[in-house]
């Protein structure tokens, strides 16, 4: 099964093809470029923009953090009366709606921003969180467990957020690869060990604290003040995940979306998970891409499906 099978299994309907990568983040890149007057944001969105948001943490909680973020963005632009969340049940159906249109922008994944920015998902900023430009995976266990090491794992569940996660799935999976353990890849279940899905950092996580199995792999942001749950192993840094506006948005309202973004005052991100924006550097995510690689993700040759 090609990872185009795999999208659609994984509960997106990826229906546009994506392309190979670059080592680089296109940045205000001309996909919008037509020769004609520069659009305006308003125009652009005609009147509405719509922000798909993926499932990381719950959805009313996560709108509810983004509203202020909504309106800095409403009332910086000419002609934009609302922008409203989308949220979605699933890390692949979020990349389907901005990659699609349906949306204008979305919050994704970094795997998943690496595995579309060619098919032309404009990166605008990237959601520095907890102090920080990048997190880790945590994996971990309850202290009364016999597990002290990656390899411990072997015959035990772990919990982990969803395939196309980027902390809690494809990092964790390369982890337990890396300690010599059999975790599969995006086409195979791992052999030396199962996974239970949880749809959610904050869920794999209760999924540990409640016993329902003996290991769990998160984001670290979601790691608990609690004596009984220990840290097993960490990953190398991830970059946090980027903002996106969907192809073919002008160059002069990437630009636009971009400057506004940055400026977004601390006040307006009070309540949110995220600290500020920062700017898409080229090649902050080729290490997502480097994991995906080794985990059996096509970026090369992602149009092949032999379904």
């Amino acid at each position: 099964m090609r990872r185009r099978t795999y999208l659609t299994a994984a509960g997106g309907l990826f229906a546009a093809g994506l392309a190979g990568c670059t080592d680089e983040e296109p940045t205000g890149n001309g996909n919008g470029d037509t020769g004609e007057e520069p659009m305006t944001v308003g125009e652009w969105a005609d009147g509405h923009i719509e922000f798909a948001l993926p499932p990381f943490q719950d959805a009313e909680e996560l709108t509810a953090e983004y509203e202020p973020v909504f309106e800095w963005l409403e009332d910086g632009f000419d002609g934009v009366d609302t922008v409203t969340a989308t949220p979605t049940t699933s890390y692949s159906a979020v990349v389907e709606s901005v990659v699609n249109g349906h949306t204008e922008m979305a919050n994704l994944s970094p795997i998943i921003y690496a595995l579309a920015a060619e098919d032309g998902v404009n990166p605008l900023a990237v959601n520095w969180s907890h102090g920080s430009e990048a997190y880790h995976t945590y994996i971990a266990t309850r202290a009364e467990t016999d597990i002290e090491t990656l390899a411990d794992i072997q015959g035990h569940t772990i919990a982990m957020v969803d395939p196309l996660s980027t902390s809690g799935g494809l990092f964790p999976r390369y982890m337990l690869d890396e300690a010599g353990l059999d975790a599969g890849d995006v086409d195979t279940e791992p052999g030396d060990f199962d996974i239970d899905w949880a749809f959610g950092h904050g869920a794999a996580l209760d999924a540990l604290q409640a016993g329902h199995v003996d290991a769990a792999a998160y984001g670290d942001f979601e790691h608990p003040d609690d004596d009984d749950i220990v840290r097993v192993a960490e990953s190398d840094p991830i970059p946090f995940d980027p903002v996106v506006a969907k192809p073919e948005t002008p160059d002069a309202v990437q630009e636009a979306l971009i400057d506004r973004l940055l400026e977004t005052p601390e006040d307006v991100l009070e309540a949110h998970r995220i600290d500020r924006f920062g700017e898409v550097e080229p090649g902050t995510y080729d290490p997502v891409r480097n994991v995906a690689e080794a985990m059996g993700v096509d970026i090369a040759d992602l149009e092949e499906d032999d379904d």
